[in-house]
């Protein structure tokens, strides 16, 4: 073979070698956390959830220490929830809690937790497993965690998690405990969309004449314990006032 023909060999080896490697790379950048993680919240929000699930388990498996680790077990415990596996979703959450990889996450992770009750406190009646207002007030607890947990400034997720306080009483009935969640929303958290909400709320107890605070205060209204129940637990929850759903604005970044 001559030496022209040797070349002309050589450099076509080396182009397929080329070109077998940027096909390698473009492989491996689909399977990059940031991608993963994009593509699996697309798919969440457009309802599939077991190809969301699968492109989280990708990053939680093989990308234990990467930046989207919490996302993507966040991601898994809200597929789990909504495939109806809570235990395996809660589970998940506590990992990430006793691990406390992040402390400034901690607030959306107990967010998460009380979700978690919110969501199964139909089916844990259901089942006979517990009450449902049980449930709403185990919700609230972790609600109160994600509030008062020290070590986080994450105003989203503890005005969120304030305001979802208010929500709980409300079904619960307890509407001075709801109308003094409300208020410590406006309080702590005067910036936030949810102190807007809770104004609102408010306004909206007192139309439908379940008016039960005084008009609003300056100073921030004292603790609510989860377990009080107003002297007008036996009246319905008011018709014209509207549930705003738990995960309202639980997205995954």
């Amino acid at each position: 073979m001559g030496r022209i023909a040797m070349i002309m060999l050589f450099i076509l080896a080396l182009i397929l070698s080329c070109s077998k490697k940027e096909a390698a790379v473009k492989s491996n950048n689909d399977q990059d956390p940031p991608v993963l993680l994009a593509k699996g919240t697309e798919l969440y929000n457009q309802g599939d959830v077991n190809g969301a699930l699968e492109k989280y388990e990708i990053i939680y498996n093989r990308y234990p220490t990467s930046r989207e680790y919490i996302n993507a077990v966040i991601g898994m415990a809200r597929c789990q929830n909504d495939l109806g596996d809570f235990e395996q979703g809660f589970d998940l959450l506590y990992n990430l809690i006793r691990e406390n990889m992040v402390p400034t996450r901690v607030p959306e992770i107990y967010n998460e937790m009380a979700r978690y009750y919110e969501v199964t406190a139909a089916y844990s009646t259901e089942a006979g497993i517990s009450s449902e207002q049980d449930d709403y007030k185990k919700a609230i607890d972790y609600y109160q965690k994600a509030v008062k947990y020290p070590n986080s400034d994450d105003k989203i997720a503890k005005s969120y998690a304030q305001f979802r306080i208010g929500e709980l009483h409300l079904r619960l009935k307890n509407y001075k405990n709801a109308a003094l969640a409300y208020q410590s929303t406006i309080y702590k958290f005067p910036d936030s969309e949810w102190a807007q909400l809770a104004g609102t709320r408010i306004e909206e107890i007192k139309l439908a004449g379940q008016q039960v605070l005084s008009p609003l205060k300056t100073e921030e209204p004292g603790n609510i314990d989860s377990e009080a129940v107003s002297s007008d637990t036996t009246q319905p929850v008011p018709e014209n006032i509207e549930s705003i759903p738990a995960d309202t604005t639980l997205k995954i970044d």
